[in-house]
């Protein structure tokens, strides 16, 4: 009889399952919405986080799964797609009808014309690299749309260079957080994540310390998170690194009670 499980995964590893499920992610984005929300005086509400829950879902699961369907079944997440999606397609189905619903007749013009304009561009990149057309800048592409889609709420409240530079350094943790991995895994890099974390720790204490404390300060703790990871990633099994990784974007929760 086959597993209820797949057999990637152990029953009593159940905080690999966030990852599994493709859950970390739109949790890390909801948590930097909120923080952006708050620090640029915009409002958020259980709407607004909804949709971004469910839409960074959406491409999450997409993307492992059309993976998973070319074979690129490297980790135990791609596993999991490539053995349950038949399960999972009817659920994303009713999570794409219900989330273009609500965005169509809940959302502001402004905020619903602005997500339009950023699925668009999700879109373009989904047919760039699944087609084999963009490779290596692909890291640095997912670091810019996930950073662009957790502050789009704030996006009209964007006026200084500190603001500008408090969504780059965002996207750049973002970016490391993808390509620290494939370091991590193995994958010849000519680079050193100690090094980029140290380079965005520094840059978010100097750009942002004046202007944008809290945001600076989250970014800085996360970029130091990344630091520690690499110091003991070689201690951790390979899942447990991944899991790791998202762990050190969720710096927003020791941020949110200052950013008021």
């Amino acid at each position: 009889m086959e597993s209820a499980l797949p057999a990637a995964v152990e029953p009593a590893r159940f905080w690999l399952w966030p990852n599994l499920l493709s859950l970390d992610a739109p949790v890390v984005a909801v948590l930097w919405q909120v923080l952006f929300a708050r620090c640029f005086q915009v409002p958020v509400d259980a709407l607004t986080m909804t949709l971004l829950l469910s839409t960074v879902w959406l491409i999450y699961a997409a993307d492992r799964t059309l993976d998973a369907w070319k074979g690129e079944c490297h980790s135990a997440r791609h596993e999991f797609y490539q053995r349950r999606w038949r399960g999972l397609l009817p659920v994303w189905v009713a999570v794409l009808g219900l989330t273009g619903w609500l965005a169509a007749g809940r959302l502001s013009p402004n905020l619903f014309l602005r997500g339009v304009l950023l699925m668009a561009a999700v879109g373009v990149y989904f047919a760039l690299v699944h087609s084999g057309m963009l490779r290596w800048p692909k890291e640095a592409a997912v670091g810019v749309l996930f950073a662009l889609g957790a502050s789009l709420v704030a996006w009209e409240k964007v006026k200084t260079p500190a603001d500008v530079a408090t969504i780059l350094l965002f996207s750049g943790l973002c970016w490391m957080n993808c390509i620290a991995i494939q370091k991590w895994e193995g994958e010849k890099l000519n680079w050193s994540p100690s090094a980029a974390a140290i380079a965005l720790a520094c840059a978010a204490g100097t750009l942002l310390y004046a202007n944008r404390p809290v945001l600076g300060g989250a970014e800085l703790a996360s970029a130091f998170g990344f630091l520690l990871l690499d110091r003991v990633r070689w201690r951790l099994s390979t899942d447990a690194v991944r899991v790791l990784a998202d762990v050190a974007l969720l710096s927003p929760l020791l941020f949110l009670p200052m950013a008021r």
